[in-house]
This record gives C-alpha cells, structure tokens and sequence, in this order.
C-alpha cells in the first residue's frame, strides 16, 4: 500500500509540475526553466530505462534528425572559424546553445512517453492553460477601459499589457496558450452541446478581444488564422 500511494503521489506531482508550465511562463524565463528541468528530471526518474527500450514513432525520428541538423550545422561552423577563418568566440557559444537546444528535446520525449503510459494527465495543464488566459485576457480588457490592471499596474498609450507590466508579451501568450482554452471548453462541455457552443464563442471573444488590445499584430493575425483552421478541420 506505501508502495501504491507513493506511486500515485509521484504521479500527481509530475502532473503538477507539467500543469504549472502556463503560470511559470508569466512569472519569467528563469522559472520555466526551472519547471522543465525540474520535469524532465521527475520523468526520467520514473521511465528510468523505458527511455531506452522504447521503440520510437517516425515522427519523433524526423524531430530528433531536425535537432540533431541544427547541432551538426554548429560543429561545422565552429571547424571553419578554426580552420578558414579567424577564430569567433560566437561560434563556441552557439555550439552550446544548440546542445543546450536538446533539453526541448527530451522535454518532448517525456511528454511522450509519460502520454504513452497513461502517466501524464493533460487535465490540470489545460485547466491552468484556460484559467491564466481568461484571466489575462479580462485583465488586458480591464486596464484598457480603466487604465489600470488588476495589480494597479498602468497601460501605456496605445498598448495593454496587463499583469506582464513592460514586457510587450501578452499577445504571445494569449496565443500560446488561448487554443488549449478553447479546446478545454469543447471537451468540458462535449455532452452539452447548446451550452458548449455559447460558452465557446464567448471564450474566443474574451481571448481575441484581449489579443487585439495588447496591440501585437503577429499574435492577432495568428490567432484568426488558427480559429480557421479550427473550423475548416
């Protein structure tokens, strides 16, 4: 029984930590870092060698030869500094940052096969997903109208940025993350279909309203683009 509980806590930690993903992306770089390697590391320890006995899609195999391209390409530069050109410490750097890539990676990998193994439950990060963009996109909406955001931090002229304060990212992450809550609101309700159909629509305005007023022209466009790819398919 001690044994069985500690599986399942271990299991609603990793959940957890995965879940955490759309919140560590407001509060900085820094703490999605953390929550990756934090992930990946939880993940290993619990596939262990299920790592390497996996047999793995084509998919996969066609991602890895893309990551593996970019590493390669940056060896190649790095011998040609050293052998045609003028040593650039540029190309050192680059080298490690296309290693460091990898962690995307195996970030992948775990999701994976913790997927494959009915580990990872995709619940809670949709949850946050769609909690964190509403409440971003009412907070955009909010300090439009009133000048200031929930926080009582101020919007400039002619951008809203709500609780990202200087950082010109809401967009971004309104878009990143804005079609996990809508998707979130299509299965919450999948038996409901009037009320699903409503709160939908209404979750798209809130979403694309608060994309439009951070001003970000990219996020917007992209956003459309992808509501119509939602319904073409």
């Amino acid at each position: 029984m001690d044994i069985k509980n500690f599986n399942n806590n271990y299991i609603l930690f990793i959940n957890l930590i995965f879940g955490f993903f759309p919140i560590s992306f407001i509060l900085g770089s820094l703490i999605v870092n953390l929550n990756l390697l934090l992930f990946c590391c939880l993940g290993i320890f619990y596939l262990k060698t299920k790592i390497l006995t996996i047999k793995f899609d084509l998919s996969i195999k066609i991602i890895f030869l893309f990551f593996f391209i970019i590493f390669f390409s940056t060896i190649l530069s790095l011998i040609r500094s050293f052998y045609f050109n003028d040593y650039d410490s540029t190309n050192l750097s680059k080298l490690v940052k296309s290693a460091l890539f990898f962690r995307f990676f195996l970030f992948l990998i775990i999701i994976y096969l913790l997927s494959k193994f009915n580990i990872l439950r995709f619940k809670y990060f949709f949850l946050v997903a769609a909690f964190s963009s509403v409440l971003l996109s009412l907070d955009v909406i909010y300090q439009h109208f009133f000048g200031v955001d929930i926080l009582g931090l101020k919007s400039e002229k002619f951008r809203s940025s709500g609780f990202f304060g200087d950082e010109a990212v809401a967009g971004g992450y309104l878009l990143r993350f804005g079609f996990f809550t809508i998707f979130f609101t299509i299965l919450a309700l999948k038996n409901k279909n009037y009320i699903k159909f409503i709160s939908t629509v209404i979750v798209i305005c809130i979403l694309g309203t608060g994309i439009f007023l951070t001003t970000n022209r990219i996020p917007f466009i992209l956003f459309l683009f992808g509501l119509f790819l939602i319904l073409l398919f």
